[in-house]
């Protein structure tokens, strides 16, 4: 027979598990990342946030390759308390803009991430397209799909001193920050 602490301790591990599998972001960029920072202010001020970490929803609606890297064009998605995408309040609320992911190493994407409804990108800020839209490099995506067989979780792992740049396209001259 289990003894009363021997019970408590399976259980509280077993909740532990449970509670840390269930996140949508692992705490190591939750710590990181630039904190309440919204999508209207990150395309107000991309330059503000250059190579530093952001949380934020997304959904694909285009994807191309360029240079070797896949390039995801994405409809912002607000994040709730529990960083899962939402939609915006109305479809021309200001949170509702668009950006770009570019995905290094894409090939090591999940075959399923064509299905993600939605998802939580963790991303390093690399400047502005042309149109002056936010570029991200994507550090860690979590997906849901339409159904639960096609949801996935991608991590870009590198050397800790690599810091990505802004492909020398994408900089304008008019932009001093770069």
């Amino acid at each position: 027979m289990m003894s009363v602490t021997t019970f408590c301790r399976i259980l509280c591990v077993s909740v532990l598990c449970v509670s840390v599998g269930c996140t949508a972001v692992p705490g190591k960029y939750l710590r990181e990342a630039v904190p309440n920072l919204t999508f209207s202010t990150l395309a107000a001020t991309p330059h503000l946030y250059h190579d530093r970490l952001v949380l934020l929803g997304a959904v694909i609606v285009k994807e191309e390759m360029r240079d070797g890297d896949l390039w995801l064009h994405v409809k912002n998605r607000p994040l709730n308390d529990n960083y899962r995408p939402q939609l915006p309040p109305s479809p021309n609320d200001h949170e509702g803009g668009w950006y770009w992911i570019v995905v290094k190493k894409h090939h090591t994407l999940p075959r399923s991430y064509r299905h993600w409804a939605d998802m939580t990108i963790v991303g390093r800020v690399a400047g502005a397209d042309p149109e002056g839209q936010p570029l991200l490099q994507l550090v860690y995506a979590r997906g849901w799909g339409m159904t639960s067989e096609h949801d996935g979780v991608w991590e870009h792992t590198v050397d800790a001193n690599y810091r990505a740049a802004t492909p020398p396209k994408l900089i304008r001259e008019s932009d001093q920050f770069q």
